[in-house]
Formats: structure tokens, sequence, C-alpha cells
């Protein structure tokens, strides 16, 4: 009688265990893992959880250098109950001594599994001193307002000249197969004398493309009326280094393992 009793109990706890896995609103909490840290990058985790029909994460990537990271969403792989899963997201870019949060997030039919984990591929790293472009000055005001050079198409959308304020709006398209970067604070203005003036504005973002993308930046001038009206001056905007067409170099950085946390996971679902 004792057998029976006993057998019909643990009949009745797995019975319950299996209808709370099939609970599509029951929740798996993990345990947070260490970050991981190489020379380059710092990743932290926040958050681990799965449902039946979605397992998810929140990501801190943090940029240890001077240069720019990026990092392919399509070859992020999950790995829930021996399957493997790709989170549907853009690429993520992070600028120099920078970091980004995300969610990374993939669904299916049974992701609620005790373990999973998260391989980092798809990880490259863009020199910012490297895969420089001659472009040549453009005139301000302008002989013509597009022009191409290699495979960047630049096209002059807007441009405002003021006695003391040149502000000149560019569109640039890249048309290559690596990584484009173009940064206006690089740009100079020249004036008839020879003179030089450094582009204005400190927050002139820098431009990351990829093949078939675009972008616009603004390139900003000022010069002391004393010395010359800009309204009506003749000028050169002097490129220097602010084109650049950089090979991105590949970035290990690894798999991350998550584990069930039962006494959290029990206490959140009651």
């Amino acid at each position: 009688m004792i057998r029976t009793s006993l057998a019909a109990a643990a009949s009745m706890a797995a019975l319950s265990l299996l209808a709370q896995k099939a609970d599509p609103k029951h929740t798996n909490f993990y345990r947070i893992p260490e970050p991981i840290e190489n020379e380059a990058i710092r990743i932290e985790f926040k958050d681990p959880v799965a449902q039946l029909a979605v397992c998810k994460v929140r990501v801190e990537f943090t940029n240890k250098t001077s240069d720019i990271l990026m990092i392919k969403a399509s070859e992020i792989v999950f790995t829930v109950g021996g399957a493997t899963y790709t989170p549907k997201d853009r690429d993520f870019v992070i600028r120099p001594n920078d970091h980004i949060n995300r969610t990374l997030e993939v669904t299916g039919g049974n992701m609620h599994h005790d373990a999973f984990s998260v391989k980092f591929g798809g990880a490259s790293r863009v020199s910012r001193s490297e895969g420089k472009v001659s472009v040549p000055d453009f005139d301000i005001p302008p002989s013509k307002n597009a022009f191409t050079v290699g495979n960047f198409e630049v096209n002059l959308v807007n441009l405002d000249k003021e006695t003391a304020k040149t502000a000149a709006k560019f569109k640039v398209v890249y048309r290559g197969d690596k990584v484009a970067l173009v940064d206006p604070s690089r740009t100079a203005l020249r004036i008839e004398s020879g003179q030089e003036f450094a582009n204005a504005s400190s927050k002139s973002k820098e431009v990351i493309l990829q093949k078939g993308e675009d972008d616009a930046f603004t390139v900003w001038g000022e010069i002391p009326g004393k010395i010359v009206d800009m309204q009506f001056a003749n000028m050169k905007l002097v490129w220097n280094d602010a084109f650049r067409e950089v090979t991105p170099k590949p970035l290990t950085i690894g798999t991350v393992d998550f584990t069930i946390d039962p006494g959290l996971t029990e206490g959140k679902n009651r």
C-alpha cells in the first residue's frame, strides 16, 4: 500500500513537472556567467531567461580599443537543446572606447531547457589609421556637386554660406567590399591666401559604411569675419585623410555557457 502511494505521488510529481515545462509562460532563469574579455572587447551579461518559445539575454559590449569593432548578428549562435539558432538583428558596431547594450533573442518551438550557450562569431576589428583614400579638394562654391573617388560616390546636398560660418552637407555611398570610414573632423577649409581652418564642429560623427550603404555628414567651417567674409569667399574643402577603406581583421571572442538557477526559477514562477 505504501509503495502504491509513493508511486502515485511520484507520478503526480512527474505530471506536474511535465505540465510546468509545457506552460508557455513558465520562465527559466539562469545564473549570470563571468564576462568574456580579451585585449579588444569585454562582454557582460544580464537577465538570461527562456520560455517555451523564446530564449534571450541582455549583453553589454565594451570596445577597449581606439579602433571600430563589428559583430555580425547572423554569426552569433545560440545552442539550445541541441539545436542552433541565430538572432534576427542587424550587425553590431561598437565605436572606439565606447559601449552598447543589446538584447540577443532567438525563437523556436522548444527553448525551455536547463542550459544553453552563445557563441560569438563574425567579430572583426576595423583600423582607423589604415586605408587612406586620396580625395581631391572640393571647391566652395562648387564647380560641380557630385564626384566619385574609388568606391565612394559623394554628392553635395546642401550648402549654407554666411559671413563667419559655412556648413556643407554631403551624402556618401560606398560601393566597395571592405568597410568605409568618413571622418568629417579631419577636414579643413582653405581660403585663397592659403590659410587653413580645421573643421569647426566637435560633434562631427564618423560615418561607417559597408557595401551599398549610404549616409550623410556635414562639414563645418568658422572663420572670423576680419580674415575673410565666407559668404563671398572662394574656398577649398581639403579632405586630408577623412576617407578610408579598410579590410576588417577577424577577432576571436568565444562561447559563454548558461545554466539554470533552480532557486530563482522556482521563486519567480510562484
